[in-house]
């Protein structure tokens, strides 16, 4: 008998905190902060994957700005156009060489239309393999 091979549909989270193109900076950090998240998706009108925000993208956005005045905070966002996301049949073992390969803290898993349906964390591994360590010891 060959052994279940689990996929990212299985350890995904299915609620979905995003960002969306049109979203303002005020807008986008309030997600941040008030879901202590350090980056969000970025999806398009219908749920499609367009990018991703991340501190890091939110910190350059308003170092460019001249004097931190409300209307920099009015900007909508700019993020990263680069779409790395996984399927929801990507087995763990790919999973976690994505992670090791890309040291991201989070991968986006999409259905094969491109749409945002999970998100899979650092923690969210470290959640299977705890539970696998007691499932085996």
């Amino acid at each position: 008998m060959r052994e279940h091979e689990t996929t990212a549909q299985e350890i995904m989270s299915t609620e979905l905190i995003h960002a969306t193109e049109d979203m303002t900076l005020e807008e986008a950090l309030k997600v941040l902060v008030n879901h202590r998240i350090t980056g969000l998706p970025v999806v398009d009108r219908n749920g499609r994957m367009k990018g991703v925000l991340s501190e890091y993208d939110i910190l350059t956005q308003i170092s460019r700005a001249k004097k931190m005045k409300v209307e920099t905070f009015q900007q909508r966002i700019t993020y990263s156009k680069k779409v790395d996301a996984i399927r929801e049949t990507t087995p763990l073992k790919k999973i976690v060489k994505e992670f090791i390969e890309t040291k991201y803290r989070r991968l986006p898993v999409v259905d094969k239309r491109g749409k945002l349906v999970g998100i899979i964390t650092r923690r969210d591994l470290m959640r299977v393999f705890y539970y696998r360590g007691r499932l085996s010891g």
